[in-house]
């Protein structure tokens, strides 16, 4: 392996409003930096507007002259927009909105991501090479030579971080009474997306037959907190209208809790983990009736990783790292 010069541009990284945006960047941006890779970041900014992506511009175009990299990585399709014309190879990764969009309360998509879907398939125009987080998203690439060049790298996890830990020992950490049957809700309820009023149903069917059950809503805390939660916790659930991986998901199975789920993002788990990731229909009927089946299980061992093989932190920076090694070759020899 050739050690690289990466420049990251992205908008997904902390700020005041949002500490916690952006952390599996900064995560991949370490494992590749293990690897030997000199990793250099444009932080796009943190407000909320188109315009930041066009005032960034200019630091891009001024790291790319100080740092000379062999290539530019873009997270997240909107990021795209501070990229000025460059000579070196891009690469773009797609994680969610960018390609699905921002689901409205009333269910329609916003004027702003619906701007974004147009960025970010104009930068899987430009890019050498694409990643998505699932192969369900690099179908939302509308051309076929688009989502040919487009490799599927999932979410992964840091199993240093996200592992089995005791759940009695996470709850008195926490200061959790031990008897509720806690079901997290690991996300912002603000976002209409992950629509937190479908999670609140299901939850008042479950506690009609189960009474110490509770949805548990876990957010805002620091990143690396998370295992804590996710340990206190009896199960999980995803009621999200649209997702790009997502990577709870496969934190809380490094974890050790089953999760209920509609099905979005990386639906392949769905198969490679059928006992631990269980498909329900989007209806509090359906999401309380897989809880309930899911609760009943309760085994007494201690918990064990449901992560599947490959979905770790190390082994898709080594992916990344082969891509980048690709791109590079290819423009050598060209």
């Amino acid at each position: 392996m050739t050690p690289l010069r990466v420049l990251f541009v992205t908008s997904m990284h902390p700020s005041t409003t949002y500490p916690l945006r952006g952390v599996i960047i900064a995560r991949l941006a370490r494992a590749l930096r293990d690897l030997g890779h000199r990793i250099d970041v444009v932080e796009i900014g943190s407000d909320q507007g188109f315009g930041r992506y066009i005032s960034a511009r200019r630091r891009v175009s001024q790291a790319v002259a100080d740092l000379h990299p062999d290539l530019m990585h873009v997270h997240f399709g909107y990021s795209g927009v501070a990229v000025p014309r460059c000579s070196i190879p891009i690469i773009t990764s797609f994680y969610g909105d960018d390609l699905n969009g921002t689901v409205t309360p009333s269910g329609s998509l916003t004027l702003k991501s619906l701007l974004g879907i147009l960025v970010g398939q104009w930068m899987a125009s430009r890019s050498a090479r694409c990643i998505a987080v699932s192969a369900h998203l690099r179908d939302r690439l509308w051309l076929r030579d688009h989502r040919k060049k487009t490799a599927v790298i999932r979410d992964a996890v840091d199993l240093n971080l996200f592992r089995p830990m005791s759940r009695s020992h996470a709850r008195e950490r926490l200061g959790i009474a031990q008897h509720d049957q806690l079901i997290i809700f690991p996300h912002d309820v603000k976002q209409a997306t992950k629509r937190f009023w479908l999670a609140r149903r299901t939850l008042d069917l479950l506690t009609a037959s189960i009474p110490s059950a509770r949805l548990w809503v876990v957010n805002g805390r620091p990143p690396d907190e998370m295992p804590w939660y996710y340990a206190a916790a009896d199960a999980m659930i995803v009621t999200s209208e649209r997702e790009g991986g997502p990577s709870s998901v496969k934190e809380a199975l490094a974890c050790g809790i089953p999760v209920v789920s509609v099905a979005v993002g990386d639906t392949e788990l769905f198969d490679e983990v059928p006992t631990w990731l269980v498909r329900a229909d989007a209806s509090p009927e359906a999401l309380s009736a897989a809880l309930r089946e899911v609760l009943g299980r309760r085994n007494a061992a201690e918990r064990c990783s449901h992560l599947p093989p490959g979905l770790t932190l190390d082994r898709a920076a080594e992916a990344i790292s082969k891509l980048y090694e690709d791109v590079t070759r290819s423009r050598r020899t060209a």
